[in-house]
């Protein structure tokens, strides 16, 4: 096959990852389960691997979807094992399995998608499997047969400075279209030096088909991001562009450029009542092709698309957490009659002990031209 040359010199894949994924929260908040390199300093002798996982059950129902309106009880297990060879590195291994029904109201086509919402029915699956090694100081590479977009980036795109949001649709940051987490074949490069981080990182979703990467045929996303990180605050810029395999240059809602900015602020000095971080986030979308004629019923043109999340820490008890988010529900457009859905969640995490939590959480999702959906759920992490 060959090379599309728009793909092959598109000025995004020029850039730079750090060695450390940091979320867009700061510097202190690493991810539990992939990015914090103080797992790989075990032992002195190599290589060395760690064994880790989390199972996350999940009790509840939604009003609003019909006949999907009963209680359900689902799960997700994640057991992950990270090798370092040089101490420096790390080979990730995520094995993966669930029972949400894809299309059930918490799975992930579903109409109130749940960020931990995943389907291998009940069989074991490799999630993910990359590798990340320092080449300098200041640049690390990251790339794998199968991982998710924001594996690759400096910095992860979250609500919640920990991570731990309810619907899959407030955990974009905002630009939802710019950090649409899609899974594949990927690399990334990121160069980190004090508090400014830059990533260029390009994800095929067809790597292992005959489709193959950067290709005409080929679903490929590339995503450049440049951020400034400290304890206290981020800011973060990035740009991404998505062909979704279009050959025929028709309308198609995953073939367009998007941009996106997020920024969290951490207040150190946290008084009572007052929010322990706020993370706001806005995303941008332009299809390469519109629907012609723009009527209200074709929905493949610009958009835009926001999210603001707020955390309170050590909320009643040291330990645990309230978190509330509001935002687009889908990527918003200027039609005549639009709803321009939005969507809210509320949670309350409590930490039973440094492994086990319980998080009951209540949220809606507007739909246009639909009923609202809401729900309840009851969410029990176990991390080991």
């Amino acid at each position: 096959m060959k090379l599309s040359p728009q793909k092959l010199f598109a000025p995004a894949f020029v850039g730079t990852i750090m060695p450390i994924a940091i979320h867009a929260g700061g510097m202190n908040h690493h991810d539990h389960h992939l990015h914090d390199d103080s797992h790989m300093n075990m032992t002195d002798s190599f290589p060395s691997t760690m064994f880790m996982g989390k199972s996350t059950f999940v009790l509840g129902g939604v009003d609003g979807v019909t006949g999907k309106e009963a209680v359900t009880f689902n799960y997700d297990l994640k057991l992950m094992g990270m090798t370092s060879f040089t101490g420096e590195d790390m080979l990730m291994t995520a094995i993966r399995a669930g029972n949400f029904n894809m299309m059930a109201p918490f799975g992930m086509m579903g109409a109130s998608r749940l960020d931990t919402a995943f389907n291998s029915s009940d069989n074991l699956e490799v999630h993910k499997l990359f590798y990340k090694f320092p080449v300098s100081d200041s640049f690390t590479v990251t790339l794998g047969p199968k991982l998710r977009q924001d594996d690759l980036l400096g910095v992860k795109p979250t609500s919640y400075p920990d991570g731990e949001g309810t619907l899959f649709v407030l955990n974009q940051t905002g630009a939802n279209d710019t950090y649409s987490k899609k899974m594949g074949a990927g690399a990334g490069v990121t160069y980190s030096k004090d508090k400014f981080i830059a990533s260029t990182v390009l994800l095929s979703e067809n790597a292992a088909s005959n489709k193959g990467i950067l290709t005409k045929e080929g679903s490929d996303i590339i995503t450049s991001q440049l951020g400034l990180v400290d304890d206290s605050y981020s800011i973060v810029f990035a740009y991404t562009y998505a062909d979704g395999g279009n050959t025929d240059n028709s309308s198609d809602a995953n073939d367009y450029s998007s941009y996106g900015i997020h920024g969290t602020y951490n207040f150190l000095n946290q008084k009572d009542m007052f929010p322990s971080s706020i993370t706001a986030g806005f995303g941008w979308k332009n299809p390469d092709n519109d629907d012609n004629p723009d009527t209200a019923s074709n929905s493949v043109e610009d958009g835009n698309t926001w999210t603001i999340g707020i955390l309170w820490n050590d909320v009643i008890k040291e330990g645990n957490n309230l978190g509330f988010a509001i935002g687009t529900a889908e990527t918003h457009r200027d039609d005549d009659g639009y709803d321009e859905p939005l969507a809210w969640e509320t949670f309350y995490k409590m930490q039973i002990n440094d492994s086990i939590s319980i998080t009951p959480a209540i949220f809606s999702v507007q739909k246009d031209g639909a009923d609202d959906v809401t729900g309840a759920i009851v969410k029990t992490s176990f991390k080991f």
